[in-house]
């Protein structure tokens, strides 16, 4: 599993900078990236640096950065935890913009591919005129987020995620999300704001959406070697598929807990986390009771130490045939 926001975390692969898996993905970054935003710090030392800036700092001064670091942890994670697990990986799940690590993983585009990708999409989020917006995370259902969403008289808030039964985002423009997150806090539920540069799965994204998927049909895509399932509870098994994933996260709402019962149904019985801090495993645990879960990477460690963290996860029952 790919996780998209908050994936980056300051030095995260400082144990890792010496694998060669993942030193080629920090220097093909790296060297694709512009001279960006004013730090200027380079994603490779965003990432091997323990006092490199913290994400809401490094969001401030420079969402390219950002968004390219959240991108090469994921990427790099996964590829150490490919080249480390005794188990057969049978498919790879993004969620939000971490689509694009795994159609990464997968082999549908490269890390090069991937940066040019994303500075298309910081040019056309930089140019478009966006207002202020934001997205929080709830432990709220759907129907009690849609209930009070209804109540508050915000209707430019909407649901961006569904990604456990009792863990909702909420996107939508600032003014009106404070609204909402008062409402829900003087209810007594937890809101927690997430780092993110706007209101990603929202309708304010859309002429952002229908200017990255223009200039989508233009790339080169691969065909996966392994088989990519999406949050919209669907396999990605042709280049239209792809292409559609890779742009999903600007307007889409995401639907992670019934993708992973769709998993589930299929035979899917275990679910690796590939970035750091344990984003989608603590999702899974909370949807998926009885399933194997595990984040090698939730902490920075050194490789024989994610080889502990893998072996320590119950071997997988084999899952039906996938859509190849």
């Amino acid at each position: 599993m790919c996780p998209g926001q908050g994936a980056y975390l300051p030095g995260a692969l400082r144990h890792l900078r010496y694998v060669p898996a993942v030193a080629e993905v920090l220097t093909t970054v790296d060297t694709h990236a512009p001279a960006h935003g004013s730090l200027r710090v380079p994603v490779g030392r965003l990432l091997t640096e323990e006092d490199a800036p913290a994400p809401e700092e490094l969001l401030r001064s420079d969402p390219l950065g950002f968004d390219l670091a959240t991108y090469a942890a994921v990427v790099a994670s996964a590829t150490v935890l490919l080249g480390l697990t005794r188990h057969r990986v049978d498919a790879v799940l993004g969620h939000s913009v971490g689509d694009l690590a795994a159609l990464t993983v997968a082999g549908a585009v490269t890390v090069r591919q991937g940066v040019q990708l994303l500075r298309i999409r910081d040019r056309l989020l930089r140019t478009a005129a966006l207002p202020a917006a934001g997205i929080l995370a709830t432990d709220t259902t759907a129907g009690q987020a849609a209930d009070l969403i209804r109540a508050c008289g915000t209707p430019q808030v909407r649901i961006a995620a569904r990604n456990a039964p009792a863990q909702v985002v909420l996107a939508g423009p600032d003014a009106q999300l404070a609204h909402v997150r008062r409402a829900l806090e003087d209810s007594g539920h937890r809101v927690t704001p997430l780092t993110s540069r706007t209101a990603f799965h929202h309708p304010l994204l859309d002429e952002v959406h229908r200017s990255f998927r223009s200039l989508l049909r233009a790339q080169p895509l691969a065909r996966p070697v392994l088989p990519v399932h999406t949050t919209a509870g669907r396999w990605a098994t042709t280049p239209a598929h792809l292409r559609t994933t890779a742009a999903a996260h600007l307007t889409e709402p995401m639907e992670l807990h019934r993708t992973l019962l769709t998993l589930r149904r299929a035979g899917f019985t275990t679910f690796i986390d590939s970035g750091p801090r344990a984003l989608l495993s603590g999702l899974v645990r909370a949807g998926l009771p009885g399933c194997a879960t595990a984040a090698p990477l939730r902490t920075p460690v050194a490789a024989d130490r994610i080889l502990r963290r893998l072996n320590a996860v119950a071997p997988p029952r084999r899952p039906g045939p996938g859509p190849w």
